[in-house]
């Protein structure tokens, strides 16, 4: 499937320069600290820190997968350079209904798959020591439509998000806009059409947003993960950001 490919060249900036290709090595990394587990029913794996410290606090990393696409043994956010960098734990829920997906900013409820995340993530803090002021959440595609979701749904949960080739009812804009927000998108998007990011980022503006931030890439489809792979800023910048008053 077109997405398996994709998770070794995300979220790669500056930071993570040696990351593309795995060692032997790395992949004996990735497999001692990942592990993989249900709740209520659902699958969901977990990349825990290397050489973690109960003593010490650690961010969150969620990921929502797209259509089709449950792999996350070898995600790049477990990158040995990356973890040096910023240790974190990673949370990669499964979900096996893309009818249904993460759900979508244009209904109230949450789909089953989220209404199952959440609470594991609450788990997951009463378990490890996860740092709650730094929780941070992204997706891509129908993953990337789980994230203004949940953003739509429960402001205040997260720091910050970023959301690749999804999309948001302009409705939304004034809930979703109390969270730092990164939106991705390939301008000739032929999955996901642009306007779904372009009118929720504008509706944000127009109310005075100041914490979002867009990034449309002139003659790309669906495929703008690969882009979004080469913001060296994005990681940076994701992992400055704190939820206030917690």
């Amino acid at each position: 499937m077109k997405y398996i490919a994709l998770f070794r060249h995300l979220f790669l900036p500056l930071l993570l320069a040696v990351a593309i290709q795995q060692s032997h090595a790395q992949r004996a990394f990735v497999h001692k600290e990942y592990s993989e587990a249900n709740y209520e029913g659902m699958r969901y794996g977990l990349f825990t820190p290397a050489n973690y410290d109960s003593k010490r606090s650690y961010p969150l990393v969620v990921y929502l997968h797209g259509s089709g696409d449950t792999t996350s043994w070898d995600h790049n956010f477990y990158q040995d350079s990356l973890q040096k960098a910023q240790p974190c734990f990673v949370l990669t829920p499964k979900c096996l209904n893309p009818n249904q997906g993460w759900g979508n900013s244009w209904f109230t409820k949450h789909a089953d798959a989220m209404a199952k995340t959440l609470p594991l993530i609450d788990d997951l803090i009463k378990q490890y020591s996860i740092d709650t002021t730094r929780l941070y959440i992204l997706g891509l595609s129908m993953g990337g439509f789980g994230v203004f979701s949940v953003l739509a749904k429960n402001p205040g949960k997260f720091a910050a998000a970023y959301a690749i080739c999804g999309g948001a009812n302009p409705l939304t804009a004034a809930r979703v806009m109390r969270t730092p927000l990164w939106i991705f998108h390939g301008a000739e998007d032929d999955v996901v059409p642009v306007h779904l990011s372009r009118n929720i980022y504008e509706a944000i503006i127009k109310l005075g947003g100041k914490k979002t931030k867009y990034t449309e890439y002139p003659g790309v489809k669906h495929n703008s993960w690969e882009n979004v792979g080469r913001e060296s800023a994005l990681l940076p910048w994701l992992f400055s950001q704190r939820l206030q008053g917690k």
